[in-house]
């Protein structure tokens, strides 16, 4: 099919704001008509495109690969890139725990080139290696420009928000782990370094059910640590790193009540991952809740864990599992006030490596179908369109 001379424009107009390194292998001409195909924002809109968990290790800028390339042409052409930074940048140190996920610093120019803005801290995998390993990451995102929240040397810096600034929309990020379980030393105190979380505990309800509802202590923190992003910002998103019951349920007693609690307090998108799979989306206050935008880069080195066997059949067994190879990009645009005009969400599959890639035909299908059935429970419409999705967007509020 030939491409019209409006698509071509469009996507010529999508790759021109490209405000990284120059793209190695530019779009082949299949998918220059797949990326025109994606909603053109105005002038004065905002893209915000939102990724998952990121275990990465290699260098993707090389790569061939026409998929992975204009996935990460897609990224960069937005005004605002977010990505889960589920890893310790760190090249020394001992680890505090069996199961690490740690990678060189100079992975940061990885993500410079993918055209990264802003990312979450308040993971499961942050504090791997202790204080030092926190401070190292920190760090080596400081040096390349990229914002980050949800860990520090207090629990007042680690619930602090950070705003990243696009045409004039100011949008800050809140960042939580959401758990009831973690490895002792994760949560950062008032006089201790940590991710921020919101902890959870065990409740038998009236009816004999025992459930999971998150601690009231640590809501508060993070609904207060919301209201204070509400004062710099008109755009606030909350990320959380969800390890809360079965992977594809939205408990009402526990994960709902919180992602639901953020929206309440005045955040406006709440941006979820941490199962390692897709979940569905819920709008709450005409407000969209990713529950889970799923992996985006899943990377374990085997030789990495020769002094840790048990923490290898853990990996071994991760990687056996289909569902987590399954994932999606979710691209927004929104009006200079934050509105959401059109949401988006683009099919991606990671390789046997745990590299991610637009994917396309039945692979797609199997991705947005199951997005489309979890979402639909919570009221949430999806259509497809084209080798995406849509998301009915409800009609916008004004944050």
């Amino acid at each position: 099919m030939k491409l019209s001379i409006s698509m071509m424009c469009a996507a010529i107009a999508l790759s021109a704001g490209l405000a990284m390194a120059a793209e190695p292998n530019p779009l082949n001409r299949e998918w220059r008509g797949r990326v025109a195909a994606l909603g053109q924002p105005a002038a004065d809109e905002v893209v915000l495109t939102a990724a998952g968990d990121a275990i990465w290790l290699d260098k993707f800028s090389g790569s061939k690969d026409a998929n992975l390339q204009a996935m990460f042409e897609v990224m960069r052409a937005s005004d605002i890139s977010f990505i889960n930074f589920e890893m310790v940048a760190a090249n020394s140190g001992y680890p505090a725990i069996k199961e690490i996920a740690r990678t060189d610093p100079a992975i940061a120019s990885e993500f410079v080139w993918a055209g990264t803005d802003i990312v979450s801290l308040a993971n499961n995998h942050l504090m791997d290696f202790g204080q030092s390993g926190l401070e190292t990451t920190r760090r080596t995102l400081d040096a390349v420009g990229i914002k980050h929240s949800g860990a520090g040397l207090t629990a007042g810096e680690a619930y602090r928000h950070t705003v990243v600034e696009k045409k004039g929309l100011k949008m800050a990020l809140v960042s939580v782990m959401v758990s009831p379980t973690l490895t002792i030393g994760t949560a950062a105190t008032e006089n201790s370094p940590g991710v921020a979380w919101v902890r959870g505990t065990s409740v038998r309800r009236s009816d004999g059910k025992v459930v999971i509802s998150p601690w009231e202590s640590d809501l508060k923190a993070m609904e207060e640590a919301i209201k204070a992003a509400r004062k710099d910002a008109q755009l606030v998103a909350v990320s959380m790193h969800i390890h809360w019951g079965e992977l594809d349920e939205i408990d009402p007693e526990g994960k709902q009540v919180v992602a639901r609690a953020a929206i309440d307090a005045g955040a406006d998108l709440i941006l979820g991952h941490g199962p390692h799979v897709v979940n569905g989306i819920e709008f709450y206050k005409s407000k969209p809740i990713l529950y889970s935008i799923g992996n985006f880069a899943f990377q374990f080195h085997r030789a990495a864990y020769t002094f840790f066997p048990e923490t290898l059949k853990v990996v071994d067994r991760l990687s056996g599992n289909p569902k987590l190879y399954e994932s999606m990009i979710v691209r927004m645009i929104l009006s200079s006030k934050g509105e959401f005009r059109r949401m988006e969400l683009l099919p991606i599959e990671l390789t046997t490596d745990g590299i991610p890639r637009f994917v396309t035909g039945d692979r797609a299908d199997t991705v947005l179908a199951k997005v489309k059935t979890l979402s639909e429970t919570l009221g949430t419409t999806v259509n497809r369109s084209a080798w995406y999705s849509v998301v009915e967007v409800p009609k916008a509020v004004v944050p």
